[in-house]
């Protein structure tokens, strides 16, 4: 437990400005330990962890350290129980220390390895006694957290075999075309010269057998019509709603409902997104924008997050919905990274088996540092600094990218048709089948 941390905890306390939060819980516990704790201690073991502070009341509106009467054996009787509460033992650090005179204990309790996840009380079983934070309330873990935690304890969920899958459900347009992108990043790739087989198990998409793809390479590589079997509720809207309110009009001309493996779907979804904007450019040999805005890299790096860490086993399709004043990029899915750490180098990735693909041919960088530069790309050029609405309950993420005017054009011209480089796109996007 970081002293710098628990001081400054203490301080804003101390000036009443101490509030609970999705990392911090205050609780009386001033005979006994409360009888909830074990709720938050569960609740902070499935997030990313969390402070609990004990001996503290709230007082119009404010946490007072009240103190805890007898520490020592609040503490003994805490190390005795926890230990046995759970069905794996939470990674907690606890300590007495003081607070204006005060003796309060502070517990430090860090996010639970992944393979151990979902952490619940044993007694009442995950669905009673798995519990996770959202705010500053514990709440119960629902169905699809407890099946996603457990798919996750497996390995990552793109990594998933699905049955009745074989090497011949693959599209072989877009391991072509993966190919001719692989080799404008490196052309001397061992990859390149394996046959479809050896490149898909080269990528970990395919079983060793080779019998069964999984869920990565039926996303990445897979033909329309399989996609749709084994994936219904994948699809991507782009949605023109010509004003500034979701419902008002939208426009049936320029609203897209796409299918296709993933490839196919980011270079059609980007070449539709780069229509509604009156500047015409070209794109280089990987699609990319020569000398683009800040604002159309922020877009192309919106899409390839909506793609790379989407929840493929969700009920509702991804969206994107332009607006005469923003973008509005829907992702079935809660972003593992926090929002509020988004600045900060590293990446929480859902699908590694994709990201990895993407970051093979330029669609992404590896560090996690792409948000940082592209709000400071943002904001040198005057363009509103992204919003994010991540929805850990809903399991959905939300990006806005703002307009500084509204600049959307109310119809698709032909001057700003991307010239694209004809050994790529012929072969992705036929793979789309607008709806």
């Amino acid at each position: 437990m970081k002293d710098a941390v628990i001081g400054e905890m203490l301080k804003r306390v101390k000036e009443g400005t101490g509030r609970e939060g999705s990392t911090i819980e205050y609780k009386l516990s001033k005979s006994q330990l409360s009888k909830d704790i074990w709720e938050t201690i569960s609740a902070f073991s499935n997030e990313v962890g969390g402070l609990i502070l004990l001996g503290y009341e709230k007082i119009e509106d404010k946490y007072v350290p009240v103190g805890i009467e007898n520490p020592s054996k609040m503490m003994d009787d805490f190390t005795s129980l926890v230990g046995q509460k759970f069905n794996y033992p939470p990674i907690i650090k606890a300590e007495i220390l003081e607070d204006q005179h005060k003796p309060i204990i502070i517990i430090d309790v860090k996010e639970a390895p992944k393979h151990q996840k979902p952490i619940y009380m044993k007694d009442a079983g995950p669905i009673k006694g798995g519990f996770k934070r959202l705010g500053a309330t514990d709440i119960r873990l629902t169905d699809s957290d407890i099946a996603r935690y457990y798919q996750e304890r497996s390995g990552s969920i793109d990594a998933q075999l699905i049955p009745d899958t074989k090497l011949e459900d693959v599209d072989k347009k877009t391991i072509e075309s993966f190919r001719n992108l692989r080799k404008l990043i490196k052309p001397d790739a061992p990859e390149l010269l394996f046959n479809d087989s050896e490149l898909l198990k080269a990528y970990d998409l395919l079983a060793s057998d080779g019998n069964s793809i999984n869920v990565a390479g039926m996303l990445l590589f897979g033909q329309e019509r399989e996609i749709k079997r084994h994936f219904p509720a994948m699809r991507l809207d782009i949605i023109r709603i010509k004003g500034t309110e979701w419902g008002k009009d939208r426009d049936p001309f320029l609203s897209r409902d796409l299918r296709g493996n993933l490839l196919s779907l980011w270079s059609l979804a980007l070449d539709l997104l780069d229509r509604f904007f009156l500047i015409p450019f070209k794109l280089d040999e990987r699609m990319m924008r020569n000398e683009e805005t800040a604002h159309r890299n922020a877009l192309r790096e919106a899409l390839t997050n909506l793609l790379m860490h989407q929840n493929y086993f969700h009920y509702s399709p991804a969206q994107v919905r332009v607006y005469n004043d923003r973008v509005e990029f829907y992702n079935p899915g809660y972003s593992l990274k926090d929002p509020a750490h988004f600045d900060s180098p590293g990446s929480k990735l859902r699908n590694p088996l994709i990201a990895a693909v993407f970051y093979d041919i330029g669609w992404a960088e590896a560090k996690g540092t792409g948000i940082k530069t592209t709000r400071e790309r943002l904001k040198v050029e005057g363009y509103p600094l992204p919003e994010y609405a991540n929805d850990t309950k809903g399991d959905t993420f939300t990006l806005v990218l703002g307009h500084p005017i509204e600049q959307v054009t109310p119809q698709v011209t032909p001057q700003v048709t991307p010239q694209v480089t004809p050994q790529v796109t012929p072969q992705v996007t036929p793979q789309v089948t607008p709806q």
